[in-house]
């Protein structure tokens, strides 16, 4: 997987994460996820970010129904587990935790979804 790839992975992810478990992605969930994007790909330029970002939200728009988003989230999760160490694996989980509760409250669809995404990752969310 290229870095790119791990990239628009990981972009898409945390952003079903963000809209898909309770039907709004806060301004504050946004921030919190483009900092985990950047410090996934501290190489990446903010000017490229943006791009993977605005990529990212054009396949989200694509895609139907709300389940159907949920599991393109984690088919890249899975992609993601065969190229990424444990180590990024629970750092991505912590990822997720982070987003959810940049909003100031972990709703039971985002607990869910965090599990969910752990086992796709082939790990245990704590």
């Amino acid at each position: 997987m290229t870095a790119t790839s791990l990239v628009d992975a990981l972009a898409f992810l945390y952003l079903t994460f963000g809209q898909a478990t309770d039907g709004t992605l806060t301004a504050d969930e946004m921030r919190t996820l483009a900092g985990k994007l950047q410090k996934r790909a501290p190489a990446l330029p903010l000017e490229e970010l943006g791009q993977v970002l605005r990529r990212t939200v054009d396949a989200y728009k694509t895609l139907g129904s709300r389940d159907e988003k949920i599991e393109r989230a984690l088919t890249h999760a899975t992609t993601l587990r065969e190229t990424c160490d444990p180590s990024m694996c629970e750092a991505i989980i912590a990822d997720l935790r982070d987003i959810a509760g940049a909003d100031g409250e972990i709703s039971d669809d985002e607990l869910a979804f965090i599990e969910r995404t752990a086992q796709a990752l082939g790990i245990t969310a704590r």
